[in-house]
């Protein structure tokens, strides 16, 4: 599942253990995604892993159980 933004919505309705793949406008855009997921990690109480692919502009969140 590709999307063009990363939004706290599409973050919260991620399942545990789901990875959506963002394809991304530019490098900014893929640092704000991170920072995003990042963030919501406490109130989600969860961890997300994250892949940056600058060449291609993509950024991979996966959402993890908090350990």
């Amino acid at each position: 599942m590709e999307k063009k933004k990363v939004t706290s919505e599409a973050l919260r309705k991620m399942e545990i253990g789901q990875t959506i793949t963002f394809d991304l406008p530019d490098a900014d855009a893929i640092n704000s995604g991170k920072a995003i997921a990042y963030r919501l990690q406490n109130s989600l109480r969860c961890k997300f892993s994250a892949v940056s692919d600058y060449a291609n502009n993509r950024l991979t969140l996966t959402k993890n159980a908090q350990p």
